[in-house]
Parts: C-alpha cells; sequence; structure tokens
C-alpha cells in the first residue's frame, strides 16, 4: 500500500493527490460518504487532512511496504508498454500466432513477478508485525506507589458509597493532574476500578458512569507509548487484508475487455 497516490489528468495534466488514512472512530463525512473503524481508506488529500484533525482517522506510513508496491506499479506500466507495443506492432501483422504467443510469454513472466512481489510484501508485512509485537513488550513502566494506594482507596469507597457518579467525576479530574507515569500506574488497575464504580449501578446512572469512564480510559491510554504501536498494529492488520496486487487483477479484466490503454497506475 501507499502512503500517498497521485493521479495526473492526461488530457487537462492537472494533479489530484489522494492519501491513505486510517479510520479509528467512524464517521460519515458531510458529503454522506462513511468511514468505518478499523479500516484504511484512500481519500483526497483535503478529506484525509479534515479526517485527522477532527481525530477520527491518522495517517498511515509504513516505508518498507510502499517501496514494494511502488516496484509493483512499474513492473505494471513496464508491462503494459511492452504488451501494447507488441499488440500493435507492425512485424506480426502477417503472423498473429506469432504476437499471441510473445503477449503469453509476457503476461507468464509478470505473473510470475506479480507473485514473487506479493510473497515478498508478506513476508515484509509479517516481519513489521513481529517487530512492533515485541517492541510493545519492552515499553519501560515504573509504577507509582502513591495511584496504587488512591487505587486502593476508591475500589473500597465504591464499595460503600452511593455517590459512584460523584467518584468517577472526582477520578477525572484527578486523572487530568497526574503524569504519564501515574497514568499508566493507574491504568493497570483500570479494570478493578471500572467494575467498582458500575457493580449496582443501573438505568441512566450506570450508562453515564460508563461514558465518564470511557473518557478516563483513553486519556489514560494517550499517556502510554503502548498505545502508538497498539495503532501501528492495528494498521497492519488493516493492511493484511487488502490484496497487494489490486491494482495487477484490475489490469487483466482491463486487458480482456481491450481498454487497458485508458488504465493508469
Amino acid at each position: 500500500m501507499k502512503s500517498q497516490t497521485i493521479h495526473v489528468n492526461q488530457e487537462t495534466g492537472e494533479k489530484m493527490v489522494e492519501q491513505s488514512v486510517f479510520v479509528t472512530e467512524s464517521t460519515t463525512a458531510q458529503d454522506g460518504r462513511r468511514y468505518e473503524r478499523g479500516n484504511i481508506y484512500t481519500v483526497e488529500q483535503h478529506r484525509a487532512e479534515a479526517l485527522i484533525k477532527e481525530g477520527k482517522a491518522s495517517s498511515v506510513s509504513f516505508p518498507a511496504l510502499e517501496a514494494i508496491s511502488v516496484t509493483i506499479d512499474n513492473r505494471l506500466n513496464q508491462f503494459k508498454k511492452q504488451y501494447d507495443e507488441i499488440k500493435h506492432h507492425e512485424r506480426y501483422a502477417d503472423n498473429e500466432a506469432e504476437r499471441r504467443f510473445q503477449l503469453r510469454q509476457l503476461e507468464a513472466i509478470l505473473e510470475e513477478d506479480m507473485n514473487a512481489l506479493k510473497q515478498k510484501y508478506t513476508e515484509e508485512l509479517t516481519k513489521l508485525q513481529r517487530e512492533l509485537a515485541r517492541e510493545s513488550l519492552s515499553v519501560p513502566f515504573e509504577a507509582s506507589e502513591t495511584v496504587n494506594a488512591y487505587a486502593d482507596n476508591l475500589i473500597a469507597e465504591a464499595q460503600y458509597t452511593d455517590d459512584k457518579e460523584g467518584l468517577a467525576d472526582l477520578l477525572a479530574i484527578k486523572v487530568s493532574a497526574m503524569d504519564d507515569n501515574e497514568r499508566l500506574t493507574l491504568l493497570r488497575r483500570f479494570g478493578r476500578i471500572a467494575a467498582a464504580l458500575t457493580e449496582g449501578a443501573a438505568g441512566n446512572s450506570k450508562t453515564r458512569i460508563k461514558e465518564k469512564l470511557g473518557k478516563i480510559h483513553a486519556e489514560l491510554k494517550s499517556a502510554h507509548k503502548q498505545n502508538e504501536y497498539d495503532l501501528k498494529l492495528r494498521q497492519l492488520a488493516a493492511i493484511k487484508q487488502n490484496d497487494p496486487l489490486t491494482n495487477y487483477r484490475l489490469y487483466k479484466m482491463a486487458v480482456k475487455r481491450n481498454d487497458a490503454s485508458r488504465f493508469n497506475f
């Protein structure tokens, strides 16, 4: 996949830049187009910038994968020129059987090259996933005993209070004053805290508490470098769902329809 694609109008020479983004929060754009969380979309650059600014998406950049994608497109362009030259060359005017043979040979070589590039792409993607996963497990961390004590007291108090919403509000205020290490300490205890604050709550009160806890959890995670690794791993998982040879498949279909000359990479 490529982080950025430039399309050139062959008639006017006008350029259109598209950018790949990973959607982190489902949203509907003003033009009615729906963007679902966890998917990668290639959109016009101004739309990509808007989604990122709104906090609904993040940019996607994996240079090693992009280099292979560029190689695939370059190889396709090379094939396209060779194919068109043989298909229309006068030397085969009296020998169509030879023309067909040469075209089949060209297609066979391309198929072999594409499969090799896809294998290389898959191996690189797997390597990136493994490296990021390993790095994410070695993020340095030092627990704050002060925050651990606060978490224990909060869990205990939640068992006896009737104002769990109020406790959630106080928790949000205290989190806003914590440094990154303190937030990471609390994040490790957050499952028990959330369970204590929601236990026994019902109806609208439980809904409000969960909403407050969701915001607090997001703030805690934002302090963690692990969050950056998780985002990259989620992006790679989304990329893995896409075929790096999509342009190749489309080109083969275009050749069969005899309109390949209008297919641009």
